[in-house]
């Protein structure tokens, strides 16, 4: 039987890295040109709402960051393309976040690697400490800080002790506004020369958003040292 759950994990660990290898080379995720292309050649189909949301989820699941595609979703749908970014995002976090429950080690191996390519503040864990210990209210500080990837605190999540519904809760209370801000000031980013204070209004609530997270980061119990 543990032959049987070890060659099943690996599969799937094979099947990962695959799909994952399959999506660089022929769309090359991590390139937003790319990306906005891919997304362009699809936008006249009736159901590119759907195709966009089921794709985003498969993205943020393999680290995509979630504000490439927001931006997105404020090009091609306007404010409204926040909902099937904020679907995108539970949905690809809740994925994400059972991935690594179940292969734990593993799966760790890989987000060890991809958070490590770039020089951070702060480890991951010390990140994996503060969710045991605060649980839901950390997970909600994540989501509302830029200190860590979208993606990768998902994973992250995922093999700490904390419970499934106070994960879920603090991804769905520090996604939403996070992302309606941003998606509000992208969208009319993109239609700045027809809404030109509207424009100015949504750079306004983006500014005074950013600096509420940042003072509440010093003040917050949960603030990791740097």
């Amino acid at each position: 039987m543990k032959n049987k759950r070890r060659a099943m994990k690996i599969g799937l660990i094979i099947a990962f890295i695959a799909v994952l290898i399959y999506l660089i080379t022929s769309i090359n995720i991590y390139d937003k040109e790319s990306l906005t292309d891919f997304f362009s050649t699809a936008k006249d189909d009736r159901n590119f709402s759907v195709f966009f949301t089921v794709i985003s989820t498969a993205l943020v699941i393999f680290f995509v960051p979630i504000s490439w595609l927001n931006a997105l979703s404020a090009f091609f749908f306007g404010i409204k393309g926040f909902i099937f970014i904020a679907i995108a995002g539970v949905i690809g976090s809740i994925v994400s976040f059972y991935i690594a429950r179940v292969f734990q080690e593993d799966a760790m191996k890989i987000v060890y690697k991809i958070y490590n390519k770039k020089k951070r503040k702060v480890t991951l864990n010390e990140v994996i400490e503060k969710i045991d210990k605060f649980g839901m209210g950390y997970v909600f500080f994540m989501r509302s800080m830029p200190f860590i990837p979208f993606s990768i605190a998902n994973f992250v999540s995922g093999v700490t002790s904390i419970k499934f519904v106070d994960y879920l809760l603090g991804t769905i209370l520090g996604l939403i506004p996070g992302q309606f801000i941003t998606n509000l000031f992208f969208a009319k980013a993109v239609s700045i020369k027809e809404d030109p204070i509207g424009a100015i209004i949504a750079a306004g609530i983006k500014i005074g958003y950013v600096v509420i997270i940042l003072l509440w980061q010093k003040k917050s119990k949960y603030r990791v040292k740097e």
